[in-house]
């Protein structure tokens, strides 16, 4: 009898070092070998690396209110990364971008005055993305929204003032940063829709993005004065992507 159990013991250790024992188990309790290798099975994970670019218009929120205008024919491209869980499509994908950016505004001196100021200034912006989508298709195209925050660094700046009516340019020229007076680092939250076409292992996407500025561009009264209080800058962009999948794990 001792013998017996002993054989028995050298049994399930052989088959636990095996890799087995976990199905032998499993099938004692009714679970069915082909639901075990597809738990086992690995996560579907793909890679996407891309570039985009578009057109984007800036604005600005002063407080106290000034009459502020929309800047146009701003400019946006950078690198993109996605990285995507295709099994789990409630779930969605993450995307991280290295963008080059144009921000701007333009502000009436007076409310009603005819003269206008104007200020453009290039930045390095990174957005950190999560994009729930919904499949369109098996090949991967989809519909997508966008969510997360950014944070941006101003290279340079410059700035013109000019007659609106008249066309005039009053002055222009290269904007000087102080950094008693001027804030070079943004952050905000972008928000965003888009729509991606997958063609075997590229995609073509179209996106809008707004992005919200929480942190001021010039910075408080009490810190320089003449400043505003409040000086959050948003921007909004119609960007075409080109994406390409350099990974795929079954």
């Amino acid at each position: 009898m001792k013998h017996g159990r002993f054989t028995y013991l050298l049994t399930g250790m052989a088959l636990w070092l095996a890799g087995g024992s976990g199905e032998v188990r499993a099938q004692q309790r009714g679970v069915p070998s082909e639901t075990l290798s597809a738990a086992w099975a690995p996560v579907k994970v793909e890679h996407y690396i891309g570039v985009r670019g578009g057109y984007a218009m800036g604005s600005i929120r002063f407080e106290p209110t000034r009459q502020t205008k929309m800047k146009m024919g701003l400019m946006v491209g950078g690198i993109t990364y996605k990285f995507d869980v295709p099994a789990q499509k409630y779930v969605g994908c993450i995307e991280a971008d290295v963008n080059w950016s144009q921000k701007g505004y333009r502000v009436h001196r007076y409310f009603d005055s005819e003269e206008v100021s104007e200020r453009v200034w290039n930045v390095i912006e990174v957005p950190i993305l999560w994009q729930p989508y919904l499949p369109l298709s098996k090949g991967g195209s989809r519909f997508y929204l966008s969510a997360g925050p950014y944070v941006s660094y101003a290279i340079d700046s410059r700035f013109k003032e000019f007659n609106e009516v008249t066309g005039e340019v009053i002055e222009r020229g290269k904007y000087e940063y102080d950094p008693t007076r001027d804030n070079r680092w943004e952050y905000g939250v972008t928000f965003g829709a888009g729509f991606l076409v997958a063609i075997r292992r590229f995609s073509i996407s179209a996106e809008f993005r707004y992005n919200i500025g929480l942190s001021d561009v010039y910075k408080g009264v009490t810190k320089y004065e003449g400043n505003p209080f409040r000086s959050p800058a948003d921007q909004m962009a119609i960007t075409l992507g080109l994406n390409y999948k350099i990974r795929m794990h079954r």
